[in-house]
């Protein structure tokens, strides 16, 4: 299932552009070590390992979309390998690689898979946790498996501390197991565990807190946010596919009085707190804290595939290939719309490009919706990087920071006094206004662009 799933991942990962949040994976990466390590000290100190192993992975590689997005398709590979042992023990052989396949059919496991950010290395944690606390539950290495479950769970904590939030399930999914067959103790060994990962995380915990203004940006989640958790399976088609074959099995298994066996209570009791629990946990803090955004759940996604695969493991073998069929021909828009030039939404590559093309010497560039839009420029070592920024103030290895700061409006009204062409970009408008630093200056339109999401407009001093 790995091989399977890392084929499919790296298939065309190299041709959606990267966007605005992997601009901000590469700023990280284009300083020095210590430039990166006094950043974390400022912003994004909750993405601090992710950042260490992708500054070290682009010594080694370079910042091509293959170099940076491979670390993610190696990780959900590698979660589809735990999905899979995790169903062959607690169901059937059959069960786990039907699992494994659902889980590489997904569209959102590709999406992550070809993103260089640090939501897939959480995801194959979050599965190698699950798979852990099996094994800590069962007959064999007690002392062993609590050990792996505590490293799982630091890892987890390292690539999102949102991540944590599978503690809570995973104490769900104890209190369902306590009536099977487990080892004396458990509860103890687990809650050691659990209390030498929080321990060992405690010092990045506090760190987060202290830069939670970083999330400022979002609102409380409403419930266009709950019902868009449908996307960790994929679309309302798909959705709806995966809920009528996982039922069908659950009712074939019913009636051949093979639900004990093909439909283990143990099962659910694992995927269900897992899939449901952290998205609860996590909008319910967000009400009064917000901090929700989908990629902070999509470390749920193994357990929607496990119960998926066991579903149609099941309802016998010929219904089990004909639902992954079924499955993958659903999925295929989907992977292929991810797989476009613009399947991260923004197309940098296409700005860079159309820059590339039109620019002349001494061209500017303004980004009127703030420092983070500057992001953008790291991207791509052409187009917006090799324009002459009027509005940056200290730039990011200066600042410490993502994407640097901005200079006053009175500087930057001074610094576009010798400048003839000027580029604007603005993100997520319906149609791109007038930017407030060249108002009273004699500057026209000349030409606007649609990239995707984005504009991006030409502005020259009237001759």
């Amino acid at each position: 299932m790995a091989l399977a799933t890392l084929a499919v991942t790296l298939w065309k990962i190299q041709v959606p552009s990267f966007w605005r949040d992997e601009g901000a994976t590469q700023s990280a990466t284009q300083r020095s070590f210590a430039d990166l390590i006094a950043m974390l000290g400022h912003v994004d100190v909750v993405h601090a390992a992710y950042y260490v192993l992708m500054w070290l992975e682009v010594q080694l590689a370079g910042h091509s979309e293959l170099a940076l997005r491979l670390p993610s398709a190696l990780a959900m590979a590698a979660a589809a390998a735990l999905i899979t042992v995790t169903g062959r023990r607690l169901v059937s052989r059959r069960a786990g690689l039907a699992a494994g396949l659902t889980f590489a059919a997904l569209p959102a496991v590709s999406w992550f898979a070809q993103d260089a950010r640090p939501f897939a290395i959480e995801t194959a944690a979050a599965a190698a946790a699950s798979y852990f606390l099996v094994r800590l539950a069962g007959d064999d290495g007690r002392r062993r498996w609590a050990a792996w479950y505590a490293a799982s769970l630091i890892a987890l904590g390292l690539a999102n501390v949102f991540g944590l939030l599978l503690i809570p399930a995973h104490a769900a999914t104890l209190a369902a197991w306590r009536g099977h067959r487990h080892q004396p103790g458990l509860p103890l060994r687990w809650l050691r565990a659990v209390a030498i990962a929080c321990v060992a995380l405690l010092p990045l915990l506090a760190a987060a807190w202290a830069q939670r203004a970083q999330v400022g940006w979002l609102r409380p989640p409403g419930v266009s946010a709950a019902l868009a958790t449908g996307r960790l399976v994929g679309s309302a088609g798909l959705l709806l596919a995966a809920a009528v074959l996982t039922g069908t099995g659950l009712v074939l298994a019913a009636l051949g009085h093979r639900l004990g066996t093909d439909w283990p209570a143990r099962l659910p009791a694992l995927c269900l707190p897992w899939l449901v629990g952290p998205p609860a946990i996590l909008f319910l803090m967000s009400q009064v804290q917000p901090a929700y955004t989908f990629r902070y759940i999509v470390f749920c996604m193994p357990a929607a595939a496990l119960l998926i695969g066991t579903g149609l493991a099941a309802a016998g073998r010929v219904t089990t290939a004909a639902g992954l069929v079924l499955i993958v021909l659903l999925a295929l828009p989907f992977q292929l719309g991810e797989r476009g030039p613009a399947g991260h939404t923004d197309n940098i590559r296409r700005l860079d490009q159309i820059l590339a093309q039109y620019e002349h010497p001494g061209d500017a560039v303004l980004y009127p919706q703030g420092a983070g839009a500057r992001s953008f420029a790291a991207a791509y070592p052409y187009g917006l990087a090799r324009l002459n920024d009027v509005m940056l103030g200290e730039s990011p290895a200066r600042s410490d920071t993502i994407a640097g700061t901005d200079a006053p409006t009175q500087v930057v009204r001074g610094r576009l006094a010798g400048v003839r062409r000027v580029w604007v970009t603005e993100n997520n408008v319906s149609w791109p206004g007038r930017p407030p630093e060249l108002r009273g200056l004699p500057f026209r339109l000349v030409r606007n662009w649609r990239v995707s999401v984005s504009w991006l407009s030409l502005y020259e001093v009237r001759s």
